[in-house]
């Protein structure tokens, strides 16, 4: 063996062996700088380009960007050490192929990441347009959820797709030869694909939005989420009810939350023990008093004397109250009680048979479960009230 050949082949190669070590080195150690600088750059720049536009988006852009941006200098700094390495054509290809798809995973990840941008300025724009600009008042939180979430569904199959034409298939080919489990997927995916459809119905036809207060069948709750699979609800016990869209869509709903008023129903039975002068005179001022009353709208006021029983005399009571508000509508009522009985008073009816104030019982039915204690009906709790019929 000749000896001294081997020892010339490793001091050369040796020699530059070390030198390759020394420019790896050198180039992760530019990249690690370069990083550290973009970071500190990044939040300058956003500032200054978003201060003339919106200040209060330097934060959320900052935070989108931040993270794939740096990913993607790394990305690149891999590259450079790819390149020094000089590997031999195969791993060549391989590492090229890995660096070209965890680039194209960065800047997809930077566009994923900034769709939230796209929800905050599509609510903003919804608000504003609920009262100011005409005709954009249905981009509300539903519509910019679903933009997002679709964005985001786009992106990621944008991604995949690059991702993997980059490694040299077809993905129409793929798409293709899926074909017959794709048509058994679809077969056992049809509920799946109908509460999808349900999803975007809801979102059309807007019966409700999320912290409202609603009746599907015989749920009623508050909405806390929409998904394109489910509807939550809240129910009054406080359990989450969960339920399916394509139940939604074709369900009877009643929403509490969009009441701009409330009817009053109900039926005043007094002794039979009186004239019918006496009767004429109490129905004209109980029709006077609740059209002098500010809560009640005057031209709904209906009094009239309806039923003679066997042991009373009927007086039926119906008009609209102005509140939606159930604390107000129960205070309402109960001044309107206390001044029938004042009319009662005057009148000298309080003996034998006291007056009974009777709601009509065969108008709703009371719904299952606990009931707890009467509340307002907001946009994030909205009991529904006794006299639901009403």
């Amino acid at each position: 063996m000749d000896w001294d050949r081997v020892q010339d082949f490793f001091s050369t190669q040796g020699g530059d062996l070390v030198a390759r070590l020394i420019l790896i080195i050198g180039i992760l150690a530019a990249t690690w700088l370069v990083r550290r600088i973009v970071q500190a750059l990044v939040p300058t720049l956003v500032r200054l380009i978003t201060h003339r536009i919106r200040p209060d988006l330097h934060a959320r852009v900052v935070e989108a960007i931040e993270p794939p941006l740096g990913f993607a200098v790394t990305v690149v700094g891999w590259w450079f050490v790819l390149v020094a390495l000089e590997l031999p054509r195969r791993f060549h290809s391989i590492g090229t192929h890995i660096i070209n798809s965890l680039i194209a995973l960065a800047l997809f990840w930077g566009l994923y990441r900034s769709t939230g941008l796209l929800l905050a300025l599509l609510r903003r724009v919804g608000r504003r347009g609920s009262g100011r600009i005409p005709g954009s008042g249905w981009i509300n939180d539903q519509v910019a959820f679903a933009a997002e979430q679709i964005t985001r569904a786009v992106i990621v199959i944008l991604a995949a797709t690059v991702i993997i034409e980059e490694w040299g298939y077809n993905v129409g080919g793929l798409v293709a030869g899926f074909g017959i489990t794709g048509l058994a997927v679809a077969l056992a995916a049809q509920d799946t694909l109908a509460n999808v459809l349900g999803y975007f119905v809801i979102l059309a036809d807007e019966p409700f939005v999320i912290g409202e207060y609603i009746i599907i069948n015989d749920i009623a709750g508050t909405v806390e989420g929409i998904g394109f699979r489910s509807t939550r609800v809240r129910v009054l016990d406080q359990s989450l009810v969960t339920i399916p869209n394509k139940t939604v869509m074709n369900a009877n709903i009643t929403n509490w939350s969009r009441l701009t008023k409330r009817r009053l129903n109900m039926t005043l039975r007094i002794t039979r023990n009186i004239s019918s002068d006496q009767v004429l005179s109490i129905v004209q001022q109980i029709r006077d008093m609740l059209r002098h009353h500010k809560l009640v709208q005057q031209d709904s006021v209906v009094v009239q004397f309806v039923e003679i029983n066997e042991n009373a005399l009927d007086i039926m009571i119906i008009c609209f109250m102005t509140t939606p508000g159930w604390n107000d509508f129960q205070a309402a009522r109960q001044d309107i009680n206390l001044q029938i009985m004042d009319i009662l008073t005057q009148c000298g009816i309080v003996k034998p048979t006291p007056p009974v104030i009777i709601e009509p019982q065969a108008e709703h039915k009371p719904l299952p479960g606990p009931r707890p204690e009467p509340i307002v009906p907001t946009a994030t709790d909205s009991p529904v009230p006794d006299d639901a019929a009403n």
